[in-house]
């Protein structure tokens, strides 16, 4: 699936709660099939790997690929990372992938994030959002109130002082977090205070997939991604794991293309 000739652009209201609370939750994103597809090589990857084609063991590739780009995401990452280069470019990049299958009784990190500077930070100019390190969470089962999926502690992305020690656990009263249908993403600032919740559900586990994106110009996680696996995507979306460099001055070429030679891996 391409993003060229779609775009679903964030809303005001969206755009408002990135702002206030710094993330964002989208229900119902995924059709039931491409929920299911997806949900189920995240499960072959845990427990069949060795049955998949090699260039699709990665949780950005095989059914999980249309992620990357998908117009929903797209739409919120031009109004709050950077707008497409051209037609054939994206100006954001995607720099780190991962899983998570969490059973009933499974805790991830504790509160984490937050009162970063620098290209890393959250700040608005001039209207504009500029969100810094940005984490996109595809849930690929439900997320029932109680069952403990991510939390945030919303607005410490804008915070002026460090965290007090009794906000850096789990029971947190700040902490809040979402329930939505599997097929669903949220989108956050890393800037946010964030933190793996204790998974409660008696009925599933949690499957989700964290990719995380930058804007052009900044890179933050060393992916160490094969270039055979990008080389398999459409060419934009190729596009997504570009070398960080804006122009090459001597060559008179702007940094719009993906190849063995420029990859931000």
């Amino acid at each position: 699936m391409s993003t060229e000739g779609l775009d679903i652009p964030m809303t005001d209201e969206q755009r408002f709660i990135f702002d206030i609370k710094g993330w964002i939750c989208i229900p119902s994103v995924l059709t039931k099939n491409e929920t299911e597809s997806i949900r189920q090589h995240i499960v072959d990857l845990k427990n069949n790997a060795e049955l998949i084609d090699p260039l699709d063991r990665y949780t950005l590739a095989g059914p999980a690929q249309i992620l990357l780009d998908h117009p929903v995401v797209v739409g919120v990452l031009r109004e709050i990372l950077d707008n497409d280069r051209n037609d054939d470019c994206y100006g954001f990049r995607c720099e780190n992938s991962f899983s998570i299958i969490r059973t009933k009784g499974q805790t991830g990190l504790s509160p984490h994030g937050g009162h970063w500077h620098g290209p890393h930070g959250y700040r608005v100019y001039r209207d504009r959002i500029y969100s810094g390190l940005t984490r996109v969470v595809w849930e690929l089962n439900p997320v029932q109130p109680g069952d403990g999926a991510t939390a945030f502690i919303s607005g410490t992305h804008k915070m002026n002082f460090s965290l007090p020690e009794i906000h850096t656990q789990h029971d947190s009263p700040l902490l809040e977090t979402y329930s939505c249908p599997a097929g669903s993403v949220v989108i956050f600032t890393e800037n946010t205070t964030h933190a793996g919740m204790t998974w409660n559900s008696d009925t599933h586990d949690r499957v989700a997939i964290l990719n995380c994106y930058n804007a052009g110009l900044v890179q933050y996680h060393k992916m160490n991604l094969p270039y055979s696996v990008v080389a398999k995507m459409p060419p934009k979306r190729q596009t997504l794991f570009r070398g960080v460099w804006q122009h090459d001055f001597t060559n008179q070429k702007p940094n719009n293309f993906f190849s063995q030679e420029n990859m931000a891996l």
